[in-house]
């Protein structure tokens, strides 16, 4: 199944909004826009993840890349909407203290 992406631009921050499955097959994709907003330097990057029904070990690694991207000229890279699925795969991995991870979008924002 596809991946569906959208970037939202809100503030300094963007939003980009992950449908589908983010797995061996779709994560390439996701890595390609992640790594253009880290190009970029933008300050804080959200993933909206409430879309997202499956995480692989291939999607964990593209969002680490993210995650020590921005790092690298202290920007952030924050997590909203995750599903008890998806935040499983991260508690599995221990991940959860790792990344930024908000409930919703406006605590993201706010965060």
């Amino acid at each position: 199944m596809p991946i569906k992406l959208s970037r939202d631009e809100v503030g300094k921050s963007l939003i980009l909004s992950v449908e589908g499955s983010v797995d061996i097959a779709t994560s390439p994709e996701l890595r390609g826009e992640l790594r253009d907003a880290v190009e970029a330097k933008r300050p804080r990057i959200i993933v909206d993840m409430t879309g997202v029904s499956f995480v692989d070990s291939s999607g964990l690694a593209t969002l680490i890349e993210a995650l020590q991207g921005t790092k690298k000229y202290n920007g952030e890279l924050r997590l909203f909407g995750l599903t008890k699925t998806v935040m499983g795969v991260f508690q599995l991995a221990n991940l959860q203290n790792i990344f930024a991870i908000s409930a919703t979008r406006e605590d993201a924002l706010a965060g």
